[in-house]
């Protein structure tokens, strides 16, 4: 034990010798036993996997928490508007979500934003319990928004909701490259007080003449500095006209990303999105429950499933805990080979016959099938 406490310390101090120490300790400790020991005894040392401890927290408005992380040394690069998916235990259960970065990466930190969400396992969990110097465990970081900023001299960013994390982070890195801003954020809430970022985004009003921020609520409050009305036709009118061929950045729930794409997609010169929204429930998309059988080939056990369920939840209530992320269909994490049968994506209806990969969170059997879990 002393000897591991020497290696692991080692590598907290020069963390470059991780690989050359990985080599040789490969044949006589596991992957496993030696992220086990190194989390025993303090250290974010990990063989290969991401684990980040809490540097700070801050609250952006009411309900969204800003957390800090100094991840260990196997994180790679983020680039703005990307997420991680962040591993939390939960009275003994390891409960994973998707969250996107919200502040430019520096001194080797990154930061994620939580909401507080009603009946949100993880979120309310994080917001009631996480300290400052606890550790997560964090994915790599994933996502494509950024993409478009690339040579884009006018943009329009446009935020529902949490959408805000992503869209700040796009606009905070590029002030921090020293880049000038040339454009306008429009930016919606329900209440007033659940606005995020509002001291740092006036500022960069201030600094950075050519670019403006519009907030929307509908309601609580009947102030001038808040506009009302919804991502329409008659409220888009002048930002078609304003923003002919220029990059637009929508990110929100659903409804709102599609009404962004349905209005600026034909007129701008580039749209780049990201939707977040719990998929319609399979339940309600089945008229008529039925059962098959699910043969994981790895365990050799065979499990029931409903035709109203997601194979992700028909796995977690027999007890089995596939790697998952987002439920949403989004970040690929719970995605696994099926070997046979049919399986249904509910959220583009496409099935799946045979060989093939399959989301769990977002999939339901159609027939017996077999998954490689």
């Amino acid at each position: 034990m002393k000897a591991m406490a020497s290696v692991v310390s080692s590598l907290n101090s020069f963390p470059e010798r991780m690989p050359r120490v990985a080599g040789m300790l490969g044949a006589l400790i596991s992957e496993s036993q030696f992220d086990f020991w190194a989390r025993e005894f303090g250290s974010i040392t990990a063989w290969r996997r991401v684990f980040a401890r809490v540097q700070s927290l801050r609250m952006e408005g009411a309900e969204t928490l800003s957390i800090e992380l100094r991840p260990n040394r196997n994180f790679q690069s983020a680039e703005p508007g990307q997420h991680v998916n962040v591993s939390v235990e939960i009275d003994g259960r390891l409960c994973n979500r998707s969250y996107s970065l919200s502040r430019p990466a520096e001194g080797g930190c990154v930061s994620i934003s939580v909401r507080r969400e009603p009946g949100g396992l993880v979120s309310n969990y994080i917001h009631d319990h996480l300290r400052v110097g606890d550790v997560l465990e964090l994915s790599q970081p994933y996502g494509e928004l950024v993409e478009g900023l690339a040579g884009a001299p006018t943009q329009l960013f446009l935020a529902a909701g949490s959408g805000i994390t992503a869209i700040y982070n796009l606009i905070a890195e590029q002030a921090r490259r020293g880049e000038a801003l040339r454009g306008e954020l429009w930016y919606w809430e329900k209440q007033v007080e659940r606005f995020c970022f509002t001291e740092e985004l006036d500022a960069l009003c201030q600094t950075h003449p050519q670019f403006s921020v519009r907030r929307f609520c509908n309601a609580g409050d009947s102030s001038s500095l808040y506009s009302t009305g919804r991502l329409s036709p008659e409220v888009a009118a002048p930002l078609c006209e304003r923003y002919l061929n220029a990059s637009v950045f929508a990110c929100g729930g659903s409804a709102f990303v599609g009404a962004a794409r349905e209005l600026f997609s034909d007129v701008a010169g580039g749209f780049y999105a990201e939707a977040f929204s719990p998929p319609q429930r399979l339940g309600e998309a089945v008229a008529e429950e039925r059962f098959f059988e699910v043969s994981l080939t790895r365990s050799g056990q065979t499990i029931a499933v409903s035709s109203q369920q997601s194979l992700l939840d028909a796995l977690e209530e027999a007890g089995h805990q596939p790697p998952h992320g987002c439920r949403m269909g989004i970040c690929n994490s719970c995605s696994c080979g099926q070997r046979s049968g049919e399986s249904q994506n509910q959220l583009n209806g496409e099935q799946l016959r045979g060989a093939g990969s399959v989301r769990l969170c977002v999939s339901r059997a159609n027939s017996n099938i077999e998954l490689d879990i």
